[in-house]
C-alpha cells in the first residue's frame, strides 16, 4: 500500500492571547457620555467605534455630526425617542461633568 491516501493536517499558529494596547476615549455628544461608543484620533481622521465591534473613520471636521447620528440611532434602538430623552426610569446617556482646576 502506498502513502497517497494520507492527508497532512494543517498546523496553524493560534491567534495572539493579548492584543493592544488600545488608547480610546469615551464619546460625548450634546453633553452626554454615549454608552458603548468610543473614539480616537489618527492623523486627520477621527475613528468612532460602537460596542468594540463596528467602527469607521471620519474626517475630523465631520466626526461630531457622525457621532450625533450614531448616538441618536443607538438611543432610538434602545427605545428612547432621541438622545436627550429621559422618558424611561433613567436617561439613555448620562450627562458628562467636568471639574476644572484653575491655577493662579
Amino acid at each position: 500500500m502506498g502513502d497517497d491516501n494520507v492527508i497532512e493536517l494543517k498546523t496553524e499558529e493560534p491567534p495572539p492571547l493579548l492584543i493592544g494596547p488600545f488608547t480610546v476615549s469615551k464619546v460625548m455628544v450634546d453633553g452626554r457620555i454615549i454608552p458603548g461608543l468610543t473614539g480616537w484620533e489618527e492623523g486627520d481622521k477621527t475613528w468612532l467605534c460602537v460596542d468594540d465591534r463596528f467602527g469607521a473613520g471620519f474626517p475630523t471636521e465631520y466626526a461630531r455630526q457622525a457621532a450625533w447620528l450614531i448616538a441618536n440611532a443607538m438611543a432610538i434602538a434602545c427605545g428612547y425617542s432621541h438622545l436627550g430623552a429621559e422618558n424611561k426610569d433613567r436617561p439613555f446617556a448620562p450627562l458628562g461633568m467636568a471639574i476644572n482646576r484653575s491655577t493662579p
